[in-house]
Protein backbone atom coordinates (compact mmCIF):
# COMPACT_ATOMS: atom_id res chain seq x y z
CA UNK A 1 0.00 0.00 0.00
CA UNK A 2 2.71 2.28 0.77
CA UNK A 3 4.78 1.49 -2.55
CA UNK A 4 1.33 2.28 -4.38
CA UNK A 5 0.72 5.59 -2.76
CA UNK A 6 4.19 6.81 -3.29
CA UNK A 7 4.34 5.56 -6.83
CA UNK A 8 1.12 7.47 -7.36
CA UNK A 9 2.48 10.52 -5.67
CA UNK A 10 5.33 10.51 -8.44
CA UNK A 11 3.10 9.83 -11.37
CA UNK A 12 1.35 13.10 -10.37
CA UNK A 13 4.21 15.26 -9.74
CA UNK A 14 5.89 13.82 -12.88
CA UNK A 15 2.48 15.01 -14.99
CA UNK A 16 2.26 18.17 -13.37
CA UNK A 17 5.74 19.05 -14.30
CA UNK A 18 5.48 17.92 -17.62
CA UNK A 19 2.20 20.08 -18.12
CA UNK A 20 3.67 23.22 -16.42
CA UNK A 21 6.81 22.78 -19.19
CA UNK A 22 4.76 21.94 -22.21
CA UNK A 23 2.35 24.97 -20.90
CA UNK A 24 5.31 27.67 -20.80
CA UNK A 25 7.27 26.55 -23.64
CA UNK A 26 3.89 26.56 -26.16
CA UNK A 27 4.25 23.37 -27.31
CA UNK A 28 0.64 22.16 -28.19
CA UNK A 29 1.54 18.69 -29.88
CA UNK A 30 3.14 17.74 -26.00
CA UNK A 31 0.02 19.32 -24.16
CA UNK A 32 -1.93 17.02 -26.80
CA UNK A 33 -0.14 14.13 -25.09
CA UNK A 34 -0.89 14.40 -21.38
CA UNK A 35 -4.94 14.10 -21.81
CA UNK A 36 -7.38 12.19 -23.13
CA UNK A 37 -9.25 12.87 -26.08
CA UNK A 38 -12.24 14.28 -24.88
CA UNK A 39 -10.47 15.76 -21.76
CA UNK A 40 -8.39 17.83 -24.10
CA UNK A 41 -11.04 19.09 -26.49
CA UNK A 42 -12.37 20.80 -23.30
CA UNK A 43 -9.07 21.93 -22.07
CA UNK A 44 -8.11 23.17 -25.52
CA UNK A 45 -11.24 25.40 -25.76
CA UNK A 46 -10.44 26.98 -22.83
CA UNK A 47 -6.90 27.57 -23.47
CA UNK A 48 -7.33 28.87 -26.95
CA UNK A 49 -9.84 31.73 -25.83
CA UNK A 50 -7.24 32.50 -22.94
CA UNK A 51 -4.30 32.87 -25.15
CA UNK A 52 -6.08 34.86 -28.00
CA UNK A 53 -6.81 37.26 -24.86
CA UNK A 54 -3.59 37.07 -22.41
CA UNK A 55 0.29 37.06 -23.63
CA UNK A 56 3.93 36.27 -21.84
CA UNK A 57 2.00 33.96 -19.83
CA UNK A 58 4.06 31.96 -16.64
CA UNK A 59 2.41 28.53 -15.52
CA UNK A 60 3.12 27.09 -12.09
CA UNK A 61 1.34 23.74 -11.10
CA UNK A 62 1.91 21.96 -8.25
CA UNK A 63 -0.25 18.92 -6.69
CA UNK A 64 -1.56 18.93 -3.02
CA UNK A 65 -3.28 16.09 -2.56
CA UNK A 66 -3.68 12.58 -4.15
CA UNK A 67 -6.10 9.90 -3.87
CA UNK A 68 -5.94 6.88 -6.24
CA UNK A 69 -6.68 8.09 -9.53
CA UNK A 70 -7.75 11.71 -8.30
CA UNK A 71 -5.74 14.70 -7.63
CA UNK A 72 -6.02 18.45 -6.47
CA UNK A 73 -3.76 20.78 -8.49
CA UNK A 74 -2.84 24.23 -7.27
CA UNK A 75 -2.20 26.18 -10.61
CA UNK A 76 -0.93 29.95 -10.60
CA UNK A 77 -1.33 31.80 -14.11
CA UNK A 78 0.06 35.44 -14.78
CA UNK A 79 0.07 37.17 -17.79
CA UNK A 80 -0.90 40.49 -19.40
CA UNK A 81 -3.43 41.89 -21.61
CA UNK A 82 -3.78 45.28 -23.69
CA UNK A 83 -6.83 47.00 -23.74
CA UNK A 84 -7.28 50.14 -25.63
CA UNK A 85 -3.71 50.86 -25.36
CA UNK A 86 -3.30 50.22 -21.68
CA UNK A 87 -1.68 46.81 -19.78
CA UNK A 88 -3.62 44.79 -17.59
CA UNK A 89 -1.98 42.49 -15.40
CA UNK A 90 -3.36 39.37 -14.67
CA UNK A 91 -2.88 37.01 -11.93
CA UNK A 92 -5.17 33.53 -11.17
CA UNK A 93 -5.09 31.00 -8.72
CA UNK A 94 -6.68 28.24 -9.08
CA UNK A 95 -7.32 24.70 -7.16
CA UNK A 96 -8.08 22.02 -9.65
CA UNK A 97 -9.63 18.12 -9.13
CA UNK A 98 -7.90 15.58 -11.98
CA UNK A 99 -8.64 12.32 -12.54
CA UNK A 100 -5.89 10.40 -14.60
CA UNK A 101 -5.66 7.19 -16.45
CA UNK A 102 -2.68 5.43 -17.33
CA UNK A 103 -0.58 8.69 -16.67
CA UNK A 104 -3.15 11.08 -18.37
CA UNK A 105 -5.60 13.28 -17.45
CA UNK A 106 -8.75 11.83 -17.97
CA UNK A 107 -11.56 14.59 -16.21
CA UNK A 108 -10.84 17.63 -14.09
CA UNK A 109 -12.94 20.36 -12.75
CA UNK A 110 -12.00 23.90 -11.12
CA UNK A 111 -13.25 23.75 -7.44
CA UNK A 112 -11.96 27.09 -7.01
CA UNK A 113 -10.90 29.65 -8.80
CA UNK A 114 -9.88 33.42 -8.17
CA UNK A 115 -8.49 35.91 -11.16
CA UNK A 116 -7.60 39.62 -10.40
CA UNK A 117 -6.70 41.67 -13.34
CA UNK A 118 -5.69 45.41 -12.70
CA UNK A 119 -3.87 48.01 -14.44
CA UNK A 120 0.14 47.42 -14.87
CA UNK A 121 1.85 49.43 -11.92
CA UNK A 122 -1.67 50.56 -10.05
CA UNK A 123 -0.76 51.53 -6.61
CA UNK A 124 -4.04 49.72 -5.36
CA UNK A 125 -3.04 47.37 -2.67
CA UNK A 126 -6.52 45.16 -1.78
CA UNK A 127 -6.74 42.40 0.32
CA UNK A 128 -9.69 39.86 -0.68
CA UNK A 129 -11.50 38.03 2.37
CA UNK A 130 -14.61 35.56 1.28
CA UNK A 131 -14.64 31.72 1.93
CA UNK A 132 -13.53 28.76 -0.63
CA UNK A 133 -15.99 26.77 0.44
CA UNK A 134 -19.92 27.98 1.82
CA UNK A 135 -22.69 25.43 2.48
CA UNK A 136 -26.01 24.94 0.18
CA UNK A 137 -28.22 28.44 1.11
CA UNK A 138 -25.77 29.96 3.02
CA UNK A 139 -24.99 33.77 3.88
CA UNK A 140 -21.47 34.48 3.51
CA UNK A 141 -19.37 37.75 3.10
CA UNK A 142 -17.24 39.00 0.46
CA UNK A 143 -14.60 41.77 1.53
CA UNK A 144 -12.07 43.74 -0.70
CA UNK A 145 -9.88 46.08 1.90
CA UNK A 146 -7.68 49.01 0.31
CA UNK A 147 -4.52 47.99 2.37
CA UNK A 148 -2.76 51.61 1.97
CA UNK A 149 -5.01 54.75 2.15
CA UNK A 150 -3.35 55.88 -1.48
CA UNK A 151 -4.68 59.76 -0.81
CA UNK A 152 -7.75 61.69 -0.38
CA UNK A 153 -8.74 60.73 -3.94
CA UNK A 154 -12.04 58.60 -4.01
CA UNK A 155 -12.23 55.50 -4.79
CA UNK A 156 -16.01 53.81 -6.77
CA UNK A 157 -16.49 49.74 -6.69
CA UNK A 158 -18.94 47.04 -6.57
CA UNK A 159 -19.48 43.66 -6.10
CA UNK A 160 -21.68 41.36 -8.25
CA UNK A 161 -22.90 37.32 -8.81
CA UNK A 162 -21.88 36.57 -12.31
CA UNK A 163 -23.09 33.13 -12.57
CA UNK A 164 -23.58 29.76 -10.87
CA UNK A 165 -22.31 26.42 -12.39
CA UNK A 166 -24.50 26.13 -15.66
CA UNK A 167 -23.36 29.39 -16.60
CA UNK A 168 -26.59 31.18 -16.17
CA UNK A 169 -26.72 34.92 -15.29
CA UNK A 170 -28.58 34.40 -11.55
CA UNK A 171 -28.66 38.54 -11.32
CA UNK A 172 -29.38 41.17 -13.76
CA UNK A 173 -28.44 43.67 -11.04
CA UNK A 174 -25.16 45.48 -12.67
CA UNK A 175 -22.40 45.64 -10.30
CA UNK A 176 -23.86 48.81 -8.04
CA UNK A 177 -20.65 50.84 -8.24
CA UNK A 178 -20.48 53.47 -6.01
CA UNK A 179 -18.34 55.98 -4.75
CA UNK A 180 -16.59 55.35 -1.01
CA UNK A 181 -13.61 56.34 0.78
CA UNK A 182 -10.42 54.12 1.05
CA UNK A 183 -11.44 51.23 3.26
CA UNK A 184 -12.94 49.07 0.99
CA UNK A 185 -16.60 47.49 0.18
CA UNK A 186 -18.19 44.26 1.03
CA UNK A 187 -21.05 42.83 0.24
CA UNK A 188 -23.72 39.68 2.16
CA UNK A 189 -23.99 36.61 -1.05
CA UNK A 190 -26.45 34.27 -1.07
CA UNK A 191 -25.23 30.90 -1.74
CA UNK A 192 -27.92 29.16 -4.45
CA UNK A 193 -29.66 25.93 -2.81
CA UNK A 194 -27.99 22.82 -4.85
CA UNK A 195 -24.59 22.12 -5.08
CA UNK A 196 -22.05 23.21 -7.02
CA UNK A 197 -20.09 26.75 -7.69
CA UNK A 198 -21.12 30.44 -7.20
CA UNK A 199 -19.06 33.40 -9.04
CA UNK A 200 -18.79 36.71 -7.42
CA UNK A 201 -16.94 39.44 -9.68
CA UNK A 202 -16.37 42.69 -8.20
CA UNK A 203 -14.56 45.97 -9.01
CA UNK A 204 -12.86 48.82 -7.42
CA UNK A 205 -11.80 52.06 -9.70
CA UNK A 206 -9.16 54.61 -9.11
CA UNK A 207 -8.13 57.67 -10.64
CA UNK A 208 -4.57 55.62 -11.14
CA UNK A 209 -6.00 52.32 -11.88
CA UNK A 210 -8.52 49.72 -11.74
CA UNK A 211 -8.49 46.18 -10.02
CA UNK A 212 -11.67 43.30 -11.03
CA UNK A 213 -11.96 40.61 -9.23
CA UNK A 214 -13.45 36.93 -10.30
CA UNK A 215 -13.62 34.24 -7.98
CA UNK A 216 -15.37 31.22 -8.03
CA UNK A 217 -16.63 29.55 -4.85
CA UNK A 218 -17.74 25.77 -4.23
CA UNK A 219 -20.72 25.56 -2.68
CA UNK A 220 -21.62 21.97 -0.99
CA UNK A 221 -23.97 20.64 1.46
Amino acid sequence: MFNSALSQNIEIQLLSNRLEEMLNLGKDDEIKKIFLQKSFNKFNKNYKAFRDKYKDTKWSIQPISNNLNKSLLAININSSREINDQVYALSTKQKVMVETYKNKIKEYKVINEESILNSQGSPLVIKILSPENVLTGEKYEVNLIIEKPLDKSLTAGGIMILENEKKVNISSDIYGIKPNQSGGLFKYIQAPSNPGTQTISAIITHPEGIYSITKKIKVGL
